[in-house]
């Protein structure tokens, strides 16, 4: 086989995934569509008015949880001595799998639930009853440099549990996130010993850079996406079976 990334082979690949991807994932994304159904159930026995704002943050959360499961769920068995056979076998190259667990895990995933929960929001937002208080949208002020922001969050949690599932045989996910914890506990205590902070913020505010503090954070944030999806794809081209 032609080692050479090919599209038409590459469309394949992403046929095949779509069909295990909503049979192995497909019920889970109407629960995570459908959680502002609890919190609307929550504020009409409460009694408590749910504004936008804080629906807006919900829906990102649901957004963020989501990447932790989703490799687990769809790709878990990639990486599987037994089970892993099929993923291995299949007549694509590692990068055309690795293009296609990316799109799957890191593009398609957020945007249904994203897009799923908004719409159930403002579903409910719009009935004579119920505690929703108005419609949840993003700001029109920034909202290129806000999409952007989330983008880069997204793609860096995201990279980071793909990662962890091609590397973990079981327990996928709480592995993924025992090690997120220790290497994130690891990072500031270090930044802390060094007092990084504070010549940081000197830094920025003698630089008179502080409004790129954001673009700086991102540009990391990208970066470490990079890192952690060129890991996933070494370790899927030269895993052993």
């Amino acid at each position: 086989m032609n080692n050479t990334f090919d599209f038409k082979r590459f469309g394949q690949v992403l046929a095949k995934d779509w069909k295990g991807y909503f049979r192995n994932f497909g019920i889970s994304l109407i629960v995570w569509c459908c959680l502002p159904v609890l919190f609307w159930i929550a504020g009409l026995v409460l009694e408590v008015d749910i504004f936008e704002g804080t629906r807006l943050y919900l829906i990102a959360i649901f957004v963020f949880t989501v990447l932790l499961f989703v490799p687990s769920k769809v790709y878990g068995k990639a990486n599987l001595s037994r089970e892993g056979v099929g993923f291995a076998m299949l007549p694509a190259t590692s990068s055309e799998k690795f293009f296609s667990m990316l799109i799957y895990c890191s593009i398609v995933t957020p945007l249904i639930v994203g897009l799923g929960s908004w719409a159930v929001d403002s579903l409910l937002a719009t009935l004579p009853f119920g505690r929703f208080v108005g419609y949840v949208a993003l700001p029109k002020d920034f909202l290129v440099p806000l999409l952007i922001t989330i983008a880069c969050y997204i793609l860096m949690v995201s990279s980071f549990f793909i990662f962890g599932n091609v590397l973990f045989k079981k327990r996928k996910v709480g592995k993924t996130i025992a090690w997120a914890m220790l290497i994130t506990f690891v990072l500031v205590l270090v930044l802390q010993l060094f007092n990084f902070w504070v010549f940081f913020e000197h830094w920025v505010t003698k630089a008179g850079v502080r409004d790129m503090f954001i673009w700086y954070m991102d540009a990391f944030v990208l970066v470490l996406a990079i890192f952690f999806f060129a890991l996933t794809y070494r370790k899927i081209k030269n895993q052993k079976y």
